[in-house]
């Protein structure tokens, strides 16, 4: 919720209320609500004022907030990149962003990017598994004695690593519309 319409609720205000209270047009009360951008200046000013909150402490709210936002993209990184760890250890793509997501799901977003994160994992190692399990009978039948286990094994990691990657440069983007998969394991 909008710092600026949660304290001008409380003080029970109306949008039009505190623009004539404030001077301030009331499109400029509609853009700092909708925007939840810390005033500046002399907005800042007058709606301290009309808040009676100090300008520093109206500040902090906006600082605090931020600072949430910041962490909770980390630690979206952080389950993100976990998932690298399937390279040296079985269902590690499973396994460390799951107790990564365990551990900072009290953030709603994080849980919800969490969740996405591994919900994706566990398909993927659910389709390696069956791609695994079926590629020595293809390989007899299409390739005579060629074995392509290893060859769809690494061709699987090398997919995952892709996508984690474009995971995170969308991510580096503050860009969070990713794996919205309609199955989903948890």
């Amino acid at each position: 919720m909008s710092i600026i319409k949660n304290i001008r609720e409380q003080r029970g205000f109306t949008q039009a209320e505190l623009a004539k209270q404030t001077g301030l047009s009331l499109r400029t009360i509609q853009r700092l609500e909708s925007s939840n951008k810390e005033p500046k200046g002399h907005s800042l000013s007058v709606l301290s004022e009309v808040f009676n909150i100090k300008p520093s402490a109206l500040q902090n709210q906006f600082k605090s907030i931020k600072q949430t936002k910041e962490s909770e993209a980390t630690s979206i990184r952080l389950i993100n990149l976990s998932v690298l760890s399937f390279l040296g250890i079985p269902f590690g793509n499973i396994i460390l962003p799951l107790i990564l997501w365990r551990r900072n799901r009290k953030s709603k977003f994080v849980d919800e990017m969490g969740k996405r994160i591994v919900n994706f994992q566990i398909i993927f190692s659910v389709v390696l598994s069956l791609l695994l399990c079926i590629s020595p009978f293809i390989s007899r039948a299409l390739f005579s004695n060629t074995s392509i286990i290893l060859c769809v094994l690494f061709a699987a990691y090398a997919v995952n690593v892709i996508i984690v990657c474009r995971i995170a440069m969308k991510l580096q983007r503050n860009n969070f519309d990713f794996l919205n998969s309609p199955l989903r394991f948890i």
